[in-house]
């Protein structure tokens, strides 16, 4: 059976993160699939261990690289988020993107089929890509300079706390955020869009109906969250 898969919210570099749980999984699902998600936040920019950008952005190339080599038939699209939508990690993208023929990269969404791929930022920036670069601007530099800030960050992720708070959101509101924000960019009219996959809340379900949309998310690999790698059928081989 041909098949896609999708996963977000890594969050690799961040002291909150916990990929070795995953990412032999993600390796093994990848090199099945014929087209793969990685819908933002897949590294965490913001609260990096290794700190400046560079050093960030060297170490998100080598691990693209590894999984275009672990995957070499498997058409890979990149999505951002507002953890890694910065200056350097965009232009790392974009160079991937001209020396691999089955990789490529978005700044706010893909389609593939009839599903739709956005990290879902726009629940908390508004209804526009205007406001989405405006949200994600805010990510200027790394925020873990301080040892006391890395420190006092780790605690509230492994209090549970910002989890526990976004699973309190109904999905709902959730899928009426997000549709707001598609019907706003013209993503959906005539596009044949039934089903809708996004991060960024880091609270996994599948299967949610809303006004005649399925909405999914993969959840997230930090504390106090679990990761699903979300896989669909594809109806015909991509090329």
């Amino acid at each position: 059976m041909l098949y896609g898969a999708t996963v977000s919210d890594l969050h690799l570099f961040s002291h909150h993160s916990r990929p070795h749980r995953y990412l032999e999984h993600i390796r093994e699902t990848a090199a099945g699939a014929r087209v793969f998600v990685l819908n933002g936040d897949i590294f965490d920019f913001k609260w990096s261990e290794h700190g400046i950008f560079k050093q960030s952005v060297i170490a998100a190339r080598k691990f693209l690289e590894l999984l275009l080599e672990a995957a070499p038939n498997c058409r890979f699209h990149v999505i951002l988020g507002n953890h890694d939508a910065v200056l350097p990690y965009k232009e790392c993208l974009e160079e991937l993107s001209t020396r691999h023929e089955n990789f490529f990269w978005h700044e706010f969404s893909c389609s593939i089929e009839d599903r739709i791929f956005l990290h879902g930022d726009v629940i908390h920036a508004g209804s526009s890509n205007e406001a989405l670069r405006t949200f994600r601007s805010r990510l200027i530099q790394p925020a873990n300079g301080r040892r006391l800030n890395r420190v006092a960050h780790l605690a509230v992720h492994r209090s549970h706390v910002p989890g526990f708070a976004l699973r309190m959101v109904p999905k709902r509101l959730l899928a009426a955020r997000l549709l707001a924000y598609l019907k706003n960019e013209n993503r959906l009219n005539g596009s044949g869009i039934r089903h809708v996959y996004f991060g960024h809340t880091h609270n996994a379900f599948e299967d949610f109906r809303y006004r005649g949309y399925t909405f999914h998310n993969c959840g997230s690999a930090t504390h106090g969250a679990w990761l699903r790698v979300v896989t669909f059928p594809l109806q015909e081989e991509i090329s």
